[in-house]
């Protein structure tokens, strides 16, 4: 009998509105950049999609849709000329920083007919946890707490990090730290993890929790096993030791956070456009005073180079790589995938009315 031909085109999704969601899920608040690098001088970032400028006036952040609505220039051409206001560089339109209505047309004199009627698009802006928050979708924004985690909010706490923009869509750069199986193989070589036991497959079980978390349990690890047609792998490492499981959630609209033993790890993946995202890393653990700066010390000197830089580098290279119309073929540890999609059934605004989010669980293996 002759091998089935390869599928060359995606078939019919069963996750709609995940395919939908290319450009991102508008409801919620995304963070975007440090509190510390906004100031007077305009930044640009490309956010779901459209192009969002973002300053600072009397200590207040404000972001506007960096497109004046009379010839289309970019805002962030402009300069001030009075106070919580700015001005398109071409014609001297001046638009209210918290409203963004124009309020002078310049080069019209001070009775311009126009103004009043014409608005630039505004987003609602928070500060929480040494970063900016934007909320891209439309009318009352819930509050900006909704969508941080509690512990970022402590005055206890340590959050160091960084922030990059990357190659690849948001969707799959989020799927990849989701991923129950990808760190068993493609970090096998990580310098993070050089002198760790690693399994190399496992059984989990899924749980949703009441703040909306997708939480992987892992119930089975393997460190070596048979494999029928080429044997025992893999080779025993003598230097490798057992260390602490962690403990990996998901949770809407691209927030990743990671359980270590002694610190946790937080992703968000911020949609810039189909093919690049945001990608904010940040550790944190409880501590003041000496022991805070402690850990800031460790971080600077081990944790940013070897897991923020080298362990989600190698990542990086796989997410850049994911095609956009592959017919993927999924396999049992996918169920981690398939769960994190059906959340897009749920997004914020566009819930169904009577059904839950249910959560498979991934299959007991036969016995070996």
């Amino acid at each position: 009998m002759s091998s089935p031909e390869p599928a060359t085109e995606r078939r019919a999704t069963p996750w709609p509105r995940y395919e939908a969601a290319a450009e991102g899920v508008r409801n919620y608040w995304y963070p975007v950049l440090f509190s510390r690098r906004l100031g007077r001088k305009p930044v640009v970032l490309r956010l779901l999609g459209e192009p969002v400028l973002l300053l600072r006036d009397s200590g207040k952040a404000y972001a506007l849709y960096d497109q004046c609505p009379h010839r289309g220039v970019p805002l962030s051409l402009g300069k001030q000329e009075f106070p919580c206001t700015w001005t398109c560089r071409y014609h001297g339109w001046t638009f209210d920083l918290p409203t963004g209505e124009l309020g002078a047309a310049l080069t019209d004199g001070p009775n311009s007919a126009i103004c009043g009627k014409v608005r630039v698009r505004t987003y609602p802006v928070e500060e929480r946890a040494g970063l900016v928050w934007v909320y891209m979708g439309r009318g009352t924004p819930p509050p900006v707490e909704a969508d941080i985690p509690d512990e970022l909010l402590r005055d206890d706490v340590v959050i160091v990090g960084k922030i990059s923009e990357r190659p690849g869509n948001w969707r799959y750069a989020a799927e990849n730290g989701w991923d129950s199986s990808h760190a068993l193989y493609l970090h096998r070589d990580a310098w993070f993890t050089l002198f760790r036991k690693k399994p190399i497959w496992g059984i989990s079980r899924i749980a949703m929790d009441d703040d909306g978390w997708l939480t992987r349990y892992r119930t089975e690890a393997y460190f070596q096993d048979d494999y029928p047609r080429y044997g025992r792998w893999p080779k025993r490492r003598p230097w490798e030791v057992a260390g602490g499981a962690a403990r990996v959630s998901i949770r809407l609209p691209g927030m990743l956070r990671v359980r270590y033993p002694f610190w946790t790890h937080y992703e968000w993946y911020v949609p810039v456009d189909r093919g690049h995202h945001r990608y904010l890393q940040f550790v944190v653990k409880r501590a003041t005073g000496l022991a805070a700066l402690a850990f800031r010390a460790e971080y600077y000197l081990y944790i940013r180079a070897l897991f923020h830089g080298h362990f989600n580098g190698q990542d990086a290279k796989m997410v850049e790589c994911l095609p956009e119309s592959f017919p993927e073929r999924l396999f049992r540890p996918d169920v981690s995938i398939t769960n994190w999609r059906k959340l897009f059934d749920h997004i914020r605004g566009e819930e169904h009315a009577a059904s839950p989010v249910a959560v498979d669980a991934m299959p007991t293996p036969a016995p070996s």
